[in-house]
């Protein structure tokens, strides 16, 4: 039984922040950067203006990104990789779960086998 809890907790690490990462780069539909970025100080000016005015301004400065770029630009962050461990909880947890009882299902089917043979 140790060895199953072992074996499923390996499974789990290994393949759980992976369906994490996918699941997150599957779910980004479009990123943004604006060149050059946002001072703290034109942060608070525009707290000021319309959304309409904030929009307009904020226009000419957004450089759309695909998946791959966002993803280079992405990873040297702190942030990113906090991201990808927040969506690892869930997978991991389900895959440690699911070997679990697998395991658990395949050994009570062997022992039964035995005591009916």
């Amino acid at each position: 039984m140790k060895s199953l809890l072992l074996r499923s907790l390996l499974a789990a690490v290994l393949m759980g922040p992976a369906i994490g990462f996918a699941s997150g780069l599957v779910a980004l539909q479009g990123a943004t950067k604006y060149e050059p970025p946002l001072s703290e100080a034109e942060f608070h000016q525009m707290g000021n203006l319309t959304v309409n005015e904030m929009e307009a301004t904020l226009a000419k400065r957004r450089i759309k990104m695909n998946r791959w770029e966002w993803l280079r630009d992405s990873m040297h962050y702190s942030y990113f990789w906090k991201h990808v461990a927040h969506n690892a909880v869930l997978p991991c947890s389900g895959v440690f779960l699911a070997c679990t009882w697998v395991g658990w299902m395949e050994i009570r089917h062997v022992q039964r086998l035995k005591t009916a043979a």
